[in-house]
């Protein structure tokens, strides 16, 4: 889908408040998303098992087994999922998509775009998503970029050579 702007030049690139409702809205569908596939795949033993690690407590799974070595592989799973694989599938298969955007970006009525407003690849919505740890950084300032730079962008989309538009369609 190739997105037209009835916008004007400077006002086609989304603001930081429409980026920020996007942005909760995304949260939240990932927040449960995980919360059923830790249902699921029955987390709770991970949480029980982080809990008696920040306690400093013994380190004893569900089967009597006592882990003495780092951190025990529900923890590690449990993480990798819900922390790591949801989100970036998420963010990178939608953003990549036809629909060039998440649920919450549909939502508020914008698109992420390469440079020629046309549908990023997987890769370039991988690194987007990835980036975003750099945005981040320091009080989340590379977020803040949105509100100060021309094309309303965060050092995520400079890294990956993005821009969130408004979708006129």
């Amino acid at each position: 889908m190739t997105a037209s702007f009835a916008h004007t030049q400077e006002n086609q690139y989304a603001s930081f408040l429409i980026r920020c409702g996007a942005g909760v809205i995304d949260l939240l569908i990932i927040f449960f998303i995980c919360l059923a596939l830790g249902a699921y795949l029955r987390f709770g033993e991970a949480l029980r098992l982080t809990l008696q690690m920040i306690h400093n407590e013994p380190i004893i799974t569900d089967a009597g087994v006592h882990v003495t070595s780092g951190i025990p592989t529900p923890v590690v799973t449990a993480f990798l999922v819900t922390c790591i694989l949801v989100p970036w599938l998420y963010y990178a298969l939608l953003e990549s998509s036809r629909n060039q955007a998440t649920l919450g970006k549909m939502v508020a009525g914008i698109l992420v775009t390469d440079r020629s407003m046309q549908r990023i690849t997987f890769t370039r919505a991988t690194l987007r998503h990835f980036t975003k740890i750099i945005s981040l950084l320091v009080f989340g300032i590379g977020f803040f970029c949105i509100l100060y730079t021309k094309k309303r962008q965060g050092f995520h989309d400079f890294i990956a050579r993005t821009y969130v538009c408004y979708d006129d369609q």
